[in-house]
């Protein structure tokens, strides 16, 4: 496949952000606004849009990215897509019609458009990610055993599958960026990466919640995937989008207790203990026949836990871009606001 031709001036490059009024989208609009390009988002409710949308280099375009006319209305004029939104479901039929469907949709209406680059953000939740001598990077393959996992992660890899299936067959000009465990202003404290949250501030662990997690200040995560869309020849590439492992769980509580005045409580929970907990509602589900009914694996509890280790040298090189890469950094700006927002 021939490279795309890129615009000589970041003016003339409109982006079409789909999934734009997410924590993530949000940013990423903003990061394209101080690059010089127009964004163009697809909401439901323009009206309804966050302020932090609403900037003169932002169009917003009413509709739903599940609707091939709204795509087709939005597509129009556009140079490249960044694909952030994610699809929900209380069982697999559901994921795949909210979200691989939907996916499937907006890349059929940016090849027929001509783009230049199509960004798809995945999930590290995809990745086999719970022995701790492993070391995962962005050529790191997804979970082999992905059947076994949770809705989201199956999910998400199953739209990367499809789309490296379309730029094979099809040349989609895909690019694939895995966003680590996302935190900063406009966020709730409240991360599944992090642990199970019954409230903003009472969680358990994940285990014990000491081995260092792949966080990564959303600021960062957008200025990724700007670069992204302007490094010639990484089409078919992905790569992982996280700071050097610097944080723990228990590190990342101890900060919000700290902002908190001490209000956050946690507690370590061994894994084996919540697959037994969802394995024994799962069995009843099956009996009852149950159109949800899901049978976990102790598998997929255990990568919940991240305790490999992420790397993203590659993507540090690849794309030239820089993460905080301090303890420091990722406390004070991604950690205390999102606490200071809750008190």
């Amino acid at each position: 496949m021939s490279s795309p031709q890129f615009p000589e001036s970041a003016e003339a490059r409109r982006v079409l952000v789909v999934g734009g009024t997410g924590f993530v989208g949000q940013h990423l609009v903003a990061r394209l606004a101080e690059s010089g390009r127009a964004a163009r988002v697809l909401t439901r409710n323009a009206l309804a849009a966050p302020p932090a949308l609403r900037g003169e280099r932002v169009e917003l375009v009413e509709g739903n990215y599940r609707d091939p006319a709204a795509l087709h209305a939005a597509l129009e004029g556009v140079d490249a897509v960044c694909h952030l939104a994610k699809g929900e479901g209380r069982n697999w039929q559901e994921y795949l019609d909210n979200d691989v469907e939907p996916t499937r949709q907006v890349a059929e209406a940016a090849l027929r458009q001509g783009v230049r680059r199509f960004i798809y953000v995945g999930s590290i939740d995809s990745y086999a990610s719970a022995c701790p001598d492993d070391r995962i990077d962005g050529s790191t393959t997804l979970d082999p055993r992905i059947e076994r996992r949770n809705h989201y992660a199956r999910s998400k890899a199953a739209c990367e599958d499809m789309l490296r299936t379309m730029a094979r067959e099809q040349g989609l000009p895909l690019v694939i960026l895995r966003l680590g465990i996302v935190i900063g202003a406009g966020s709730s404290p409240v991360h599944y990466g992090v642990g199970r949250f019954t409230e903003w501030n009472r969680l358990t662990y994940w285990g014990d919640g000491r081995h260092k997690l792949p966080f990564v200040l959303v600021e960062d995560a957008a200025d990724a995937l700007v670069r992204a869309l302007d490094v010639p020849a990484i089409e078919e590439r992905s790569f992982l989008i996280a700071d050097a492992p610097l944080l723990s769980a228990r590190d990342y509580v101890a900060a919000m207790q700290a902002r908190s005045g001490g209000r956050v409580h946690a507690a370590p929970r061994a894994i084996w203990r919540y697959w037994l907990t969802d394995l024994a509602r799962g069995l009843v589900k099956t009996a009852i026949r149950h159109p949800n009914r899901h049978l976990s694996s102790l598998h997929d509890w255990r990568c919940r836990s991240h305790r490999a280790t992420y790397d993203a040298a590659q993507s540090i090189a690849a794309l030239g871009w820089r993460p905080a890469g301090t303890r420091e950094a990722l406390i004070e700006r991604g950690i205390y606001p999102a606490v200071e927002a809750m008190l």
